[in-house]
């Protein structure tokens, strides 16, 4: 039987879940109308999934402690418990790595990470299934389940974890080597840091949660996992937001237009297929200038997926535009202002269809 320090730890869990829960959906369904595609999105998918998942395990977990179907757990409610835990786990991972794929160098590298991190969390969770379930019926299967899981529940929430953290870890390591230091696009250096803060407050949610498993009512530490997991999801989706503030402050957007770095502005392509310098053009010759035209979209992004319908939620997208200019108004445009007002973002372009089909050499 639950104590009345224990109701009352876990209401004060549960009115936490629901008082943050309520801006988490707030934000959730902001993002959702802004999508044009919502059903089309698989960001949009996971964030509703991870949100259900944690009002499932609250909702269960209340019953539990408050013995609504009597003093006992029954195998189906635990089972339950662990159904909606799985896919708490396993969407907010998923949703972090979608944010990884806007920088990623390959499509290699996030097949890798995507289905890597599925069959490990997976794993993990088939061995949490095999031993929770023995070691908390009425009576245990068994002694030894029961200290088989006293160890391995707190292995398990350190394994997820570190796994939490990598991917944080990578993606802002990511960001900082190849958009800052490599391209050179300093504004996202504010992202870094955004990373970095938030991924200190989400390796606390988890070691909160590993501390709470002390707690002398077991069931009482199920009622914070909603809250951990709601503080993450809010995390997720305001890091989609970041994301696409950044790309527009920065210029990439649908207006946004920087010289391909694969045609030189100094020279153009002559009639018999030769180069020639400018100052041997004639007036009245026509240069021709290629432009991409990058931008981002997310969950919280009003560009959709209207193109690019099979692609994650969130997701970087080139497009490819010729224009043509007489050559006085391109000499004019090389002896005074650039062509295009967003030089930082050119180096970005110089291979259109990011991320890239294989590894970059």
């Amino acid at each position: 039987m639950a104590s009345k320090e224990d109701i009352q730890l876990a209401a004060l869990a549960a009115g936490f879940t629901l008082g943050f829960g309520f801006f988490t959906v707030w934000e959730a369904i902001k993002q959702t109308r802004r999508n044009r595609n919502p059903l089309r999105s698989a960001y949009i998918y996971m964030v509703w999934g991870e949100i259900i998942a944690n009002a499932g395990l609250g909702v269960l977990a209340w019953i539990w402690l408050d013995g609504v179907l009597g003093d006992e757990p029954s195998v189906p409610l635990l089972f339950f418990i662990l159904f909606f835990w799985v896919f708490e786990i396993q969407l907010l991972l998923q949703i972090i790595i979608n944010r990884i794929a806007i920088v990623a160098e390959s499509r290699k590298t996030i097949f890798y990470l995507k289905w890597g991190t599925a069959i490990f969390i997976t794993m993990i969770n088939v061995a949490v299934f095999c031993i929770f379930i023995p070691s908390h019926t009425v009576p245990p299967r068994s002694q030894m389940y029961v200290d088989i899981n006293r160890i391995w529940d707190r292995m398990s929430k350190v394994l997820i974890c570190l796994v939490d953290a990598a991917l944080n870890w990578y993606f802002s390591r990511t960001v900082k080597n190849r958009l800052v230091k490599q391209h050179g696009l300093v504004k996202y250096h504010r992202i870094v840091g955004y990373t970095n803060k938030l991924m200190i407050v989400s390796v606390l949610m988890d070691v909160m949660l590993i501390g709470l498993m002390s707690l002398p009512n077991g069931i009482v530490f199920t009622q914070f996992h909603p809250v951990t997991y709601m503080v993450k999801l809010n995390i997720e989706m305001s890091m989609a937001s970041l994301i696409t503030k950044v790309a527009r402050e920065t210029g990439m957007g649908h207006d946004a237009k920087t010289p391909s770095s694969g045609v030189a502005d100094s020279r153009h392509l002559t009639g018999n297929g030769t180069r020639s310098h400018v100052h041997d053009i004639p007036n009245d010759a026509v240069m021709m200038r290629s432009f991409h035209v990058a931008a981002v979209g997310g969950g919280g992004s009003e560009d959709d997926l209207d193109r690019y319908k099979g692609e994650a939620g969130i997701h970087r997208r080139v497009d490819v535009h010729v224009e043509s200019a007489s050559t006085s108004e391109s000499i004019g445009r090389e002896k005074g202002r650039p062509f295009g007002n967003g030089e930082d973002e050119m180096v970005l372009t110089h291979h259109a269809g990011h991320p890239r089909s294989r590894d970059a050499p």
